[in-house]
């Protein structure tokens, strides 16, 4: 059974929901930062807290199965719901869902990089509907130039296997005639081995081979750093030069982000 999260834990209990449509697992995770409001609760009468406040809320309606009815439908019935619940997403009109796959137990340090798509293949692999989810993890390797992200990114793709980078939430921006964030070679080489010589938006072999034999596709950050976005695997992708313009500058960018979204189950929209 799971516990209450209380403030000198190390970890905590992840509430799990089947994917959408076959798609990957949804988990209630921080995908806006800690500190931002989430809504959860009754689907009549939803609440809002900080993260950690609302992931016990949920945790202890869970285990004491909290249920209250409700009327609908103009007043002509009544609907019983579940407490323990959450809204996909950070829009008002997303579902709002319940741990219908199961519970898995994170470290609170991995809480930011870990997906809905990794802690669902975990509560299966268990067959009990709670699991214990780890992975070893990598300190960030910050760059400051280009050249530096390219020559330490390649030599961390051969050691980086089985790791996962923590990344940055907050790249730092360094100020000069053209602006540019301090950039982490891990995500670069994680997110170079996931994608394996294929362009991650159009599914096409790499264009051409670099001079050290690796094929060449170009790491972008589905919401761009200037736009407050990570530095995380959770919103990075390796996609070939073409795609990485049109995602820039295309008619159809945001359809392609959506299709990204929708593909690759590490992605966590900020």
């Amino acid at each position: 059974m799971i516990t209450v999260f209380k403030e000198d834990d190390v970890a905590l209990w992840i509430p799990v929901a089947n994917g959408k449509n076959g798609g990957a697992a949804r988990a209630f995770l921080p995908f806006k930062g800690v500190d931002e409001l989430y809504t959860y609760g009754y689907k009549a009468d939803p609440s809002k807290a900080k993260y950690f406040d609302a992931l016990r809320e949920i945790q202890c309606a869970f285990i004491v199965d909290e249920v209250k009815t409700f009327p609908v439908n103009g007043g002509n019935t009544e609907e019983k719901q579940k407490k323990a619940k959450w809204r996909d997403g950070n829009n008002m009109g997303s579902s709002l869902l319940g741990p219908t796959l199961g519970w898995a137990k994170v470290n609170i340090a991995d809480i930011e990089i870990v997906s809905g798509a990794e802690l669902g293949k975990a509560i299966v692999d268990s067959g009990s509907g709670f699991a214990v989810f780890t992975f070893a993890s990598i300190e960030a390797v910050l760059c400051e130039t280009f050249e530096q992200l390219e020559e330490e990114s390649a030599k961390l793709r051969i050691d980086i296997s089985g790791k996962k980078p923590i990344g940055q939430a907050s790249p730092l921006k360094i100020l000069g005639s053209v602006e540019h964030f301090v950039r982490d070679a891990a995500v670069v080489a994680y997110v170079l081995n996931e994608a394996a010589g294929r362009c991650e938006s159009c599914c096409n072999p790499a264009p051409f081979v670099k001079p050290n034999g690796e094929p060449y596709l170009e790491v972008h950050h589905v919401k761009p750093l200037a736009a407050k976005g990570s530095d995380r695997t959770t919103n990075a992708v390796a996609i070939c030069p073409n795609c990485h313009r049109e995602l820039h500058s295309g008619s159809r960018s945001k359809e392609m982000i959506g299709q990204l979204y929708l593909r690759l189950p590490r992605l966590v929209p900020e």
